[in-house]
């Protein structure tokens, strides 16, 4: 249902773009939803098809042999430690400190390597079930065709007057919050991947391109995403690896406290600080889908709240005048 309601809202604006362009008859009448839903979904398939025949021998490459193999070379146990000992021998320190130092960074390395490890096993393994991916699109389409409908049939529910109008205004600005989500999240993964595959580039990255892609895809995902990006970039990385985890640790920084917590704030009305601490929450109550729950369950509160306030408001006003 979540990838069903991303979609919808994802090829809504290009639905109502051919609705209202596409005219039929001597009338000009525009295109019904449903066809206007018909034609964009026919010129999806096709690009899409295109596209995957591009694609596929590079993404089952990289899932079945490139991802695990560079995982395996940069995660096997005497390379970790010897390379953690490489990192710590040329500081300036005591012996203790440096054993203290490599003996805690080869600790989280570890958790690193089972979380990466995880997430690369649930991608393979969910490859088994890529055909379910088209039950979204099927829902999607039920949404975007009778979601009018639905509306409507909501709306009659109460009674004429303000709390109709009060109903309308309400459901129009939920649909604009998640609207505005999605969007701040398909923003995100394109800056993201863009930005990564320039980094890849400069870099000399093999596969550069493919790997800014998955990186953009693997920004829904968080934490674990950008984690399983950064090492696989620096197992090809060689002697640069360093480097490339440095780059994208800064591009990982200005991403969640700069670039996204605005594109969040443009579509759901929010601070970057209510995002920030909404983010960190989720984390907090329910790990990776309490991140990718939490800001939109905040805006859903956000705009009740708003209109709950507004509500009371006016009948306080009514309540007055009637008094007097």
């Amino acid at each position: 249902m979540l990838l069903a309601m991303f979609f919808a809202y994802v090829i809504a604006p290009a639905v109502d773009g051919v609705s209202r362009r596409v005219r039929l008859g001597a009338r000009q009448r525009p295109l019904s939803r449903p066809a206007a839903l018909l034609v964009v979904y026919c010129l999806l398939l096709f690009s899409g098809l295109g596209a995957w025949r591009f694609a596929a021998p590079i993404v089952r490459q990289w899932v079945t042999v490139t991802a695990p193999t560079v995982i395996e070379s940069v995660f096997a146990g005497g390379n970790r430690a010897a390379a953690v000992d490489r990192l710590f021998l040329p500081l300036p320190l005591a012996q203790r400190p440096k054993r203290l130092l490599a003996s805690g960074t080869d600790t989280v390395l570890g958790y690193v390597e089972t979380e990466v490890r995880e997430a690369l096993s649930d991608i393979v393994e969910a490859a088994r079930y890529v055909r379910w991916l088209v039950v979204p699109p099927i829902v999607a389409f039920l949404l975007l065709a009778y979601a009018p409908g639905f509306r409507r049939s909501a709306l009659r529910v109460l009674p004429h007057g303000h709390l109709r109008w009060r109903g309308e205004q309400y459901l129009r600005d939920v649909n604009s919050a998640l609207a505005g989500y999605v969007r701040a999240q398909l923003a995100a993964g394109v800056i993201v991947g863009v930005a990564c595959t320039v980094v890849f580039s400069l870099f000399q990255l093999s596969y550069a391109a493919s790997m800014g892609i998955v990186a953009g895809v693997l920004e829904l995902v968080p934490v674990i995403g950008p984690l399983t990006v950064a090492v696989m970039a620096a197992g090809q990385a060689d002697q640069d690896a360093l480097a490339i985890v440095f780059v994208l640790g800064v591009l990982r920084l200005v991403q969640d406290l700069i670039v996204y917590p605005r594109l969040i704030r443009r579509g759901m009305h929010l601070s970057p600080a209510a995002v920030i601490l909404v983010v960190w929450l989720g984390a907090t109550l329910n790990g990776a889908a309490g991140v990718i729950l939490a800001i939109p369950f905040a805006g859903l509160l956000a705009v009740s709240v708003r209109h709950w306030r507004e509500y009371r408001e006016i009948e306080r006003l009514v309540a007055a005048a009637y008094e007097k």
